[in-house]
């Protein structure tokens, strides 16, 4: 019997951390590898670069499964789109499998590092070592057009530069967002599972696991929906007091629904109210705010991911704005996130 040996490079306090109940065992297609998965929301996506990639649309676990002595990949840091990353290495004679978590908000490092080390190994010595480094052969990819318009189905969907979890975050779509599909990426002829998007007046790539032809299905048993009202297509994204963004969706009953079922009427173009409520929500289109004249007195030095001071400047609008004019929204006393983005400052 091979001894197994395990290499841990992860966080220092992994060991003290508890380990909740998983929502669901994910295993391998050839019943090699299995893990924990945190809730429903995760599901495999292609990624030309690993052996298994799992996602929620924003955080990343990525598994590689290697014969010993194959070139091994670099060990993941984090980065400005990821603030930390949890790994994990098994090794016997033969085979390697390097486990990955890529997490975007500090407050999961618990959850995804204990699906990183939820990780088992149900059958060892699959593959045999190699002498010498091998190189896998190169496969073509290629763009189908099209031109539809899809739904996204999870609570934030990274935009990447390429159809790889490797590759760049240009932003994220948040949930229930209108997404314009310009091409399915193919690979050897056949759908890879990611779709090229228009983006910021640009193009990018996002899974397809994640978008739907179909607006999300909303919670219609509120007591509010007389019809239990069925949906027409259009979205809205609207912003509290606090500046924090959601989605509302427009029902076939006149009425406009938030994700958990809540009913709004619309008083104008940009205002909603609660049905019979007063809370009120707006839209807003940053691109005519008046920068010059709009601003209230506060001001706050937040800091990036790289320690680098940033002066935001608190609007009459809700928003807060950096010098360069671009929006933030307040997320808590010392959390600022970019408007439709995933760029965070912190106030210390």
């Amino acid at each position: 019997m091979k001894k197994l040996m395990i290499a841990a490079m992860a966080l220092s306090f992994a060991a003290f951390l508890s380990v909740p109940a998983a929502a669901e065992t994910f295993t391998t297609e050839d019943g090699v590898l299995s893990i924990d998965l945190p809730n429903d929301n995760w599901k495999e996506v292609k990624d030309s670069n690993k052996w298994i990639a799992l996602s929620d649309g924003a955080n990343v676990v990525t598994i590689d499964h290697l014969s010993n002595g194959e070139k091994l990949p670099e060990m993941a840091v984090a980065d400005a789109h990821y603030v930390n990353t949890y790994q994990t290495v098994f090794t016997t004679q033969n085979e390697v499998f390097i486990i990955t978590g890529y997490i975007v908000d500090s407050d999961q490092i618990s959850e995804i590092s204990n699906m990183v080390t939820s990780a088992k190994v149900l059958k060892y010595d699959t593959k045999h070592a190699v002498s010498k480094e091998e190189s896998s052969s190169s496969s073509d990819f290629s763009i189908s057009q099209t031109d539809k318009t899809m739904y996204v189905t999870t609570d934030g969907l990274n935009v990447r530069t390429g159809c790889s979890t490797d590759e760049k975050i240009l932003g994220a779509f948040e949930y229930g967002a209108a997404v314009h599909v310009t091409g399915i990426v193919q690979k050897n002829g056949k759908d890879y599972g990611w779709y090229q998007v228009s983006y910021g007046g640009g193009t990018g790539y996002v899974s397809a696991n994640f978008l739907s032809d179909n607006p999300p299905q909303q919670n219609n048993s509120s007591s509010n929906s007389s019809s239990g009202a069925s949906y027409t297509g259009n979205v809205k994204t609207v912003y509290d007091e606090f500046g924090s963004s959601f989605t509302l969706y427009e029902g076939m009953d006149g009425l406009w629904y938030d994700k958990d079922g809540a009913a709004y009427t619309r008083l104008s173009d940009s205002e909603f109210q609660v049905y019979e409520g007063t809370k009120r929500v707006s839209t807003y289109d940053t691109s005519q705010v008046d920068y010059d004249n709009s601003y209230s007195n506060e001001v706050i030095t937040a800091y990036d991911e790289g320690g680098e001071p940033v002066t935001l400047y608190s609007s009459t609008d809700g928003f807060w704005y950096d010098e360069d004019g671009t929006p933030y929204t307040r997320q808590s006393a010392t959390d600022f996130q970019v408007y439709e983005g995933n760029k965070h400052l912190t106030v210390y």
